[in-house]
């Protein structure tokens, strides 16, 4: 368990502790006690803060491994671009045909766009897998832009963009960092 994760718990139980401390004393004290009143209410009080705390548990819980992934998604998005253009500096260098534009241009603008993405609470582990795909695909069209492989993989390619494109676009819209 990570120390922050240890420290969350370990705060989880004192709240739980308080709260059913001060639950014996309520119990311990008459209705017609004037103390009853400020005792209950402190008591409510507590079990409030503890729901609260509750609630954002999961999310507190799971923010390390969000900014892990955080990290992971956007230096993957940043090196694919530096690797589109460079590939496309390398396909105009070698005097490749320019055709080949067409393939790396919309690949470049598609990098481009990745930087923007919000990594979540709720979908980091599935934005981090699609950030691994991007690097296959991009593979690919290195392969595919320098001749290695043939130019029918561009159908594969295509359909690399599509399913990444889909999978961010399936995801729900939290709009900002959580």
């Amino acid at each position: 368990m990570a120390a922050t994760e240890r420290d969350l718990h370990e705060q989880h139980r004192a709240m739980t502790s308080d709260l059913a401390a001060r639950h014996a004393r309520v119990k311990e004290l008459d209705f017609d006690d004037a103390e009853f009143d400020g005792q209950y209410t402190a008591m409510v009080q507590r079990a409030e803060e503890l729901l609260a705390f509750e609630q954002t548990l999961p999310t507190r819980l799971a923010e390390p491994q969000r900014l892990r992934s955080a990290k992971i998604v956007r230096w993957s998005w940043r090196a694919q671009t530096v690797v589109s253009i460079t590939l496309i500096t390398a396909v105009l260098v070698l005097d490749r045909t320019a055709w080949w534009l067409l393939l790396l241009i919309p690949h470049v603008l598609a990098t481009l766009l990745g930087w923007s993405i919000k990594v979540t609470v709720q979908q980091h582990k599935q934005q981090r897998g699609i950030a691994f795909a991007l690097h296959a695909l991009c593979v690919l069209v290195i392969l595919v832009a320098l001749g290695v492989l043939s130019a029918w993989w561009i159908i594969a390619v295509l359909i690399g963009w599509a399913l990444i494109g889909g999978a961010y676009a399936d995801a729900p819209q939290q709009g900002a960092k959580k």
